[in-house]
């Protein structure tokens, strides 16, 4: 029997139980506290058991515990040390976030201003793109897109010559059956001067030759230059009556002692305002053509042009109260040049005359000093090339516009847009030109009332399709041009259609474009003017010979009879006097 530490405390105990018991007790209490003593050892003893079993259960759990715990711990250590590897991989990892946080941050930094900037790039080349594709369009203009002269063509493009003639088909040149045109034979009454042609002896022997035949004629028309150094003798005479001397007058081209003929002030002003020679060039061709006899100063032949002027003082206020009796009066400037500096030359007239006026600015002001357009009734048409300064309150007259403008625009807009709407159009406005020239042949006066609705219903329609394309592109760079064209279809409608409802109005302001075509090639050949005195002397000029031109009378003679003060009067010149 095991006894533990416990026990023997108990036992030592009963003992000095037992030794007080037999020196104090009695046998009963002894037997009693022996029984008690036993019942306590067993118990004791017993429990002891239970512990030591429980103990050695708990021991045995305690070293599968131990051993577990062993593992455990050795598990833990491994498990640890991996922590703290994993602390360190983690601490790498939270400062590679904290750094790639950083980079992201400074990456969708970048990329924000990327982001600006390739928006601010993206809007850059749209606009460079669009600024390509407007200045294409532009290197694209032609005579046909605009009214810019032929020689304004840009190199290496072809020129393109503005025609609205209608295409035959025919070939170029003389066609079947033309009658060919030569010079009429000369009547013998006509021959000058004979001048005989004869061969001495045979060019291929050397013999004798004798007459054969009629001789073969080639006749020849020329002229030669014959000076003529005239002198007036006015004779004095002294009145037997009243006693006056008396002589005839003197006309007032004579007042030198010595002066140039009107002939050769006339061959100076046809090359200087007919051919646009300048100055220095026709003096040198006057003195070329008289074989030098007689040489005229540079400066004489300016003064030819002023003179001249002032002998047609007349003749321009003719003219200019002409212009302002007519039902269609055709009107239009450009831009020229006085001593470097831009100015202006204008037109007034119609088929029949041309009025020019030189100013030394393009404005209203030189447009106030003609006294043309202020002084028109409400029964005239003026027709011009889209200038709102005509459609002042103040002035009575009717605006019509040229059509063939807008045809140009609506080519450039097309070209720049390739919107239907712009062909459409044009095409047809062809169409009614074409048609109304067709009625005008036939006889026919007017468009029916029926082809006059269809012309209109297609009209609007067009202007609805235009700005349902111009709605869906109106941030491009063509989109203003496409407006504006717009616009001036629907606010001067009226004004660019007229020909339209009157077949006796025009359809186009060519009439003042080609007067003005001159003095584009007159500033070329012969360069500016040296003020606007001499522009408007070369304007008045212009007016007397072009007038003349347009009534088929020969602008040389003239010119002659302007300079021997004596020019013709519009009257004559319409009438045909001259």
């Amino acid at each position: 029997m095991y006894i533990g530490r416990y026990t023997d405390k108990l036992l030592e105990e009963n003992q000095r139980m037992k030794i007080k018991i037999a020196t104090y007790e009695s046998d009963e209490a002894i037997s009693r506290m022996k029984d008690l003593c036993d019942r306590r050892v067993k118990a004791a003893a017993d429990r002891e058991k239970r512990n030591y079993d429980s103990w050695m259960k708990a021991l045995e759990a305690n070293k599968d515990l131990k051993k577990r715990n062993t593992k455990l711990w050795q598990e833990k250590e491994k498990y640890f040390g991996e922590l703290k590897g994993l602390r360190k991989r983690n601490e790498k990892l939270e400062n590679l976030c904290a750094h790639r946080k950083q980079v992201i941050m400074a990456l969708e930094e970048e990329r924000d201003n990327l982001k600006e900037g390739n928006a601010e790039q993206a809007k850059q080349i749209e606009a460079l793109i669009e600024e390509v594709c407007r200045l294409k369009a532009q290197i694209d203009h032609d005579g046909t897109t605009n009214g810019i002269p032929t020689s304004q063509t840009p190199i290496g493009k072809k020129k393109v010559i503005p025609n609205t003639r209608e295409k035959t088909g025919r070939k170029k040149g003389g066609q079947p059956g033309h009658e060919k045109r030569t010079m009429k034979a000369f009547g013998e009454e006509e021959i000058t001067e004979v001048e005989e042609h004869t061969v001495d002896v045979c060019p291929f022997c050397g013999g004798e030759l004798e007459e054969a035949g009629e001789p073969v004629t080639k006749d020849e028309a020329d002229y030669e230059v014959k000076i003529i150094k005239r002198r007036h003798r006015y004779h004095k005479y002294h009145c037997t009556k009243c006693g006056k001397e008396v002589r005839a007058k003197i006309p007032k081209r004579l007042k030198e002692q010595n002066q140039y003929g009107p002939a050769l002030q006339a061959m100076a002003l046809s090359l200087v305002d007919l051919g646009f020679v300048s100055i220095k060039r026709a003096q040198e061709i006057v003195a070329g053509i008289l074989h030098k006899k007689l040489i005229p100063s540079a400066g004489y032949i300016g003064k030819v042009q002023k003179k001249a002027s002032a002998l047609l003082g007349d003749f321009l206020k003719e003219v200019k109260e002409f212009c302002l009796k007519q039902r269609v009066l055709y009107w239009d400037d450009t831009v020229i040049f006085m001593n470097t500096a831009r100015a202006c030359f204008r037109f007034y007239g119609n088929e029949k005359v041309s009025y020019y006026r030189a100013h030394a600015a393009k404005d209203a002001k030189g447009i106030e000093e003609d006294g043309i357009l202020a002084n028109l009734t409400e029964n005239t048409y003026l027709m011009h090339d889209h200038v709102k300064y005509n459609y002042r309150k103040e002035f009575l007259f009717k605006n019509i516009e040229c059509i063939q403008h807008m045809e140009r625009e609506l080519e450039r807009v097309f070209r720049a847009s390739g919107h239907k709407w712009a062909e459409k159009m044009k095409k047809l406005i062809q169409e009614m030109i074409h048609r109304r020239k067709e009625c005008l042949k036939e006889g026919i006066e007017s468009f029916s009332s029926e082809e006059t609705t269809c012309f209109e219903e297609k009209l609007e329609n067009l202007l609805i399709q235009a700005h349902r394309e111009h709605k869906a592109e109106n941030n491009r760079y063509f989109s203003v041009d496409e407006m504006n064209a717009i616009k001036k279809l629907e606010e001067y409608k009226e004004n660019y259609f007229a020909w339209v409802y009157d077949f006796t109005l025009p359809t186009t302001n060519n009439i003042s474009e080609s007067g003005l075509r001159m003095i584009k090639t007159k500033q070329k050949v012969s360069g500016q003017f040296l003020n606007e005195e001499t522009g408007e002397d070369f304007a008045a000029v212009r007016t007397y010979t072009e007038t003349c031109r347009k009534n088929e009378v020969n602008e040389y003679e003239a010119l002659e009879r302007l300079m021997a003060g004596n020019p013709y009067t519009l009257t004559e010149i319409l009438t045909g006097i001259g």
